[in-house]
């Protein structure tokens, strides 16, 4: 777009089949209807699938062909993305007949999978044989965007498990570790247990069905604040509250990039629908603003408004985010534990709810190789860099350590307690920069730091890691990198921020963001009116 070095991609072609699987293709392709072909598969075209739906229907279909032939199976548990299915070695031949003979007229495939649980070569299912060395296979049905910017592959697919049993203990040996080890007592599997995945129920491992020690069993919900810097009513509260400060009404601290809207609060929650669905309850904060598109009445979203938050502290209108951050703790109904999430941050892979918190309650940081410089506040100072130097003379004053670096554009883990006994170990500062109407060199910043050094230090959070990748969009140099993400899909966070010191007009900005977003999350998700989801939802 406008020569800045971005392009929508799609991932390479897989490499393509032949003989009679690539026969078989071209006669499915040629009867079937709703398919294209696309990285080398024939796939199904649907605009409005998650992730979860997915992989649902990928295990519904290894199921019933198991089911329809009478072969006795169970669903394992395990924190990856993928269901898992086991059966006894000795149902592999009639398992792989029976999963050929159901998708004889599909463009269903498979991956041999060897032991480890690595995959090896892709064919069509109707294309398999009882060979003794397949040790276990991975069962998927491709689905793509009409846009090809997203797709559903393997790595969505239903793991088919073929367990055989050690020579020297009896028990049996999975293809890859599971929950309880590298091999299973056969005696653990004798009892069945019953799990429900969407509205269907399937046979489970009883013994797994527990509440584990690893398992997080406490609410979260996410917060956002959000701003439309568009909106002429806003804007109108904006410049009289400036005036009255007699400053201008464009400046560092109130700069356009920081109020500036291109919908990525749509796409940040699409990414949260795609591939973090455990989460609760969202709360948006907002001046009396409600995106056009959002659906007030889905039963996971709350609008919330700054009035709301700050009751009688602070200084209202407020257009200092490190303000309105200082007072999402005071959110009505808000869960113990919670993210708080910029609109310019976005999941990029399915995360679980472990990457941010302890089953102890305990909350994950994640330390930014940026460091805050080992000097006193200045006038030449950013606002975010002021304020974590601010943050640095709280935390020497009450725990005599010296923080020296801010944190990842990501996600920030946070608990209410943590808020509440911060607030009330800092009350001046707290007050201060509630009551800072604009961003100032005396602000601090919560949410985003001084909380997870004080719930470091109280024993409530600890070092986590992520993957995260974050790009200045303000800068040309940097877009490159876009095309590379789009396509890898591997990070776990994607950050699309902009400063005051891009080399780029907002509408170039604008284009660019719009480009990346709509690739990586072309699936309109439940919050946004008249989408097929969130059709889907009304009617249920």
């Amino acid at each position: 777009t406008g020569g800045s070095g971005f392009a929508p991609a799609v991932p390479a072609p897989a490499t393509r089949l032949g003989g009679a699987a690539a026969r078989r293709e071209n006669r499915l392709a040629a009867e079937g209807t709703g398919l294209v072909r696309f990285g080398g598969r024939l796939c199904r075209v649907a605009d409005d699938l998650m992730p979860r739906d997915i992989v649902q229907a990928n295990l519904e279909l290894v199921a019933e062909a198991l089911e329809d032939a009478g072969i006795a199976y169970q669903v394992l548990r395990d924190p990856g993305p993928r269901h898992r299915v086991i059966t006894g070695a000795e149902n592999r031949a009639a398992a792989i007949d029976a999963l050929a003979a159901a998708f004889a007229d599909r463009p269903v495939y498979a991956d041999r999978m060897r032991p480890g649980g690595r995959p090896g070569r892709t064919t069509l299912v109707a294309e398999l044989t009882g060979d003794t060395d397949i040790a276990g296979l991975r069962i998927f049905q491709p689905v793509v965007s009409a846009s090809r910017t997203l797709s559903y592959g393997a790595a969505y697919g239903c793991d088919l498990e073929f367990w055989t049993e050690a020579p020297d203990s009896g028990d049996l040996v999975p293809l890859r570790r599971t929950l309880i080890g590298d091999t299973v007592p056969r005696a653990v599997l004798a009892d069945t247990g019953r799990v429900t995945v969407g509205a269907r129920a399937y046979p489970s491992v009883a013994a797994l069905d527990r509440t584990l020690v690893a398992d997080l069993t406490f609410p979260i919900d996410v917060v956002y604040t959000w701003v439309d810097g568009d909106d002429p009513a806003w804007r109108a509260r904006r410049d009289e509250a400036f005036a009255a400060m007699g400053r201008p009404p464009v400046e560092a601290a109130g700069s356009e990039a920081r109020f500036r809207s291109r919908d990525e609060l749509r796409y940040s929650l699409r990414s949260l629908e795609m591939f973090a669905p455990w989460i609760r309850m969202i709360h948006l904060v907002t001046d009396r603003q409600v995106p056009a598109w959002l659906d007030t009445g889905h039963p996971k979203i709350r609008v919330v408004d700054h009035s709301e938050i700050f009751g009688d502290r602070g200084r209202l209108p407020s257009f200092n985010s490190h303000a309105i951050e200082s007072q999402i703790h005071h959110i009505e109904g808000l869960s113990e534990h919670f993210l708080y999430f910029n609109d310019d941050v976005f999941l990029g892979t399915p995360v679980g709810p472990d990457r941010f918190f302890h089953p102890s309650g305990a909350t994950k940081y994640f330390v930014s190789p940026t460091s805050v410089a080992l000097t006193p506040v200045g006038a030449d100072d950013d606002f975010n860099f002021a304020a974590g130097k601010n943050n640095r003379v709280l935390i020497e004053e009450a725990f005599g350590h010296t923080l020296t670096h801010a944190f990842l554009h990501a996600p920030h883990p946070l608990r209410r307690d943590v808020l509440t006994d911060l607030t009330n170990a800092f009350p001046e500062a707290v007050a201060r920069t509630a009551t800072a109407q604009v961003r100032s060199h005396t602000d601090i910043s919560v949410p985003s730091s001084l909380h997870h050094y004080y719930a470091h230090f109280t024993g409530r959070g600890v070092p986590g890691d992520i993957s995260c990748a974050y790009v200045n969009v303000g800068d040309a140099s940097q877009h490159p990198r876009l095309t590379q993400i789009l396509t890898q899909r591997r990070h776990e966070v994607i950050c699309l921020n902009d400063t005051h010191h891009g080399d780029l007009s907002a509408e170039e900005q604008s284009q660019i963001v719009f480009g990346f977003l709509e690739g990586y999350f072309p699936i309109p998700g439940s919050f946004e009116k008249g989408s097929k989801r969130n059709q889907r939802l009304r009617r249920s």
